[in-house]
């Protein structure tokens, strides 16, 4: 059983793990809108300057994850984050790269990560 300073530590982790999340998505925005105002965003596909929010915001929440996932720092992240990851990517992806290539691309890595975890339990 986890005690109530445990659970209230593992509540406090996740709120400054929250607020460095958002903080990062509205960096990342703030960035590709004013990349896009300055006439310099990347145009592959569809994408435009919210295609490019997704994926940043995506990637970030799923490399986060699997920061915390492998650091003996935090507490491993719930599932939730891979999906909210995920759904972030594949939202991205579907502005540069049609939507049958983009959830492969996500099922792999989601794979990968279910992979490496299972290998490191096992240790």
């Amino acid at each position: 059983m986890t005690s109530g300073n445990e659970m209230k530590k593992k509540s406090n982790e996740r709120k400054r793990v929250e607020a460095v999340y958002w903080a990062g998505v509205l960096i990342w925005a703030g960035l590709v809108f004013g990349v896009e105002k300055l006439g310099y965003l990347p145009q592959m596909g569809r994408a435009d300057a919210w295609t490019w929010i997704f994926l940043g915001a995506g990637l970030y929440s799923l490399v986060g994850a699997v920061y915390r996932y492998s650091s003996e720092d935090f507490t491993n992240p719930p599932t939730f984050d891979y999906i909210w990851g995920g759904i972030l990517l594949i939202i991205g992806l579907n502005g540069l790269t049609p939507i049958k290539i983009a959830w492969p691309l996500v099922l792999i890595f989601v794979g990968t990560v279910l992979l490496i975890g299972t290998l490191k339990k096992q240790k």
